[in-house]
């Protein structure tokens, strides 16, 4: 599978972070697969970056400038498709001018859109890493901010108990809403992805399998424990993440073949338009008085969700490739 065809479906799977599909059925059920097997999503996303995008940016600092700017105007697109929702929603009342720039350019101006400021930062960030601090220092450096992260989000129930880290983590989110950012959570991610571009780790197809699946079994472990002990202010990080995505990865590079443009633009749209037809498959399910069938059933929702944002993004891009 090519790294643009799994593109695809790490943008389903992080479809069903915002629809919960499995929810009607058995809410333990939904809880692992939601909030902790589809966090392999966003990494995914991250580590294709860092793959791709900073081999580019060390030999040449005016390839990362331009990526930062594309990011940036599909993030300003973004804004202004979302603005409508925000003001029906009631989310600008209120809100002052500190509260704008820190909505824009740290927590995104909507739920999901937190990413591309993220990027940009967390991108910058490990850039920098990689050219100035070198060797293991650059990955520990990463590993010290992920871990500061971790203990804002999934852990932190643990850091709350004493008053020197409550204290330190309250300053934190006086500037974050989460620590899922670009500071603590993105670096990671994107010196993984490039590390993977420049290392050959060999290990055979099958030891790789096993070791993702040992991975994912501890991961859902570590996710279940803090769950039920009511740890986690948020739930995006784990402590096996990390190897989980080291080996998915690997895995991925393994298979890989041809790339496919088209294949990339339409999971980028999918992760942007989605929340768009969660509104509108409510709205629908609304005016059709089918609430039942279309949101209360929450594999229905989910699929209708994912089917409606997929052929809205294969038709955006056969016409945007018919325009050209």
């Amino acid at each position: 599978m090519s790294l643009d065809k799994f593109r695809i479906l790490v943008s389903i799977l992080i479809v069903a972070i915002h629809t919960y599909p499995l929810s009607t059925i058995n809410e333990n059920l939904d809880f692992v697969f939601t909030h902790i097997f589809c966090r392999i999503g966003v990494p995914i996303f991250l580590m294709i970056t860092g793959y791709f995008i900073l081999p580019k940016a060390i030999q040449d600092k005016k390839s990362l400038m331009k990526y930062t700017k594309k990011i940036a105007k599909i993030y300003l697109l973004c804004m202004i498709l979302y603005l409508p929702v925000n003001i029906y929603a009631g989310k600008l009342k209120g809100i002052n001018f500190i509260g704008i720039l820190k909505s824009i350019f740290i927590d995104g101006t909507f739920y999901h859109l937190w990413y591309f400021p993220a990027l940009i930062l967390g991108i910058w960030i490990t850039y920098f890493i990689i050219k100035y601090i070198k060797n293991k220092n650059g990955l520990i450096l990463v590993s010290i901010l992920y871990v500061i992260g971790l203990f804002g989000d999934s852990y932190f129930g643990i850091a709350e108990k004493w008053t020197v880290t409550k204290t330190f983590y309250d300053a934190i989110f006086n500037i974050f809403d989460y620590t899922r950012n670009g500071l603590f959570y993105v670096p990671i991610f994107l010196y993984l992805g490039y590390i993977m571009k420049n290392i050959n780790w060999k290990i055979s197809k099958r030891d790789n399998i096993i070791f993702i699946l040992v991975s994912l079994v501890l991961m859902i472990l570590e996710g279940m424990v803090l769950h039920h002990f009511n740890l986690q202010r948020h739930d995006s990080m784990y402590f096996m993440l990390i190897p989980t995505m080291l080996g998915i990865f690997n895995f991925i590079l393994q298979n890989k073949n041809e790339n496919n443009k088209q294949l990339r633009n339409i999971a980028t749209t999918i992760y942007i338009i989605h929340p768009m037809f969660i509104i509108i498959v409510r709205g629908i399910a609304k005016i059709t008085k089918m609430q039942n069938l279309m949101i209360n059933n929450s594999i229905i929702h989910y699929l209708l969700v994912v089917i409606s944002s997929l052929i809205f993004s294969i038709i955006l891009e056969k016409l945007k490739k018919e325009k050209k």
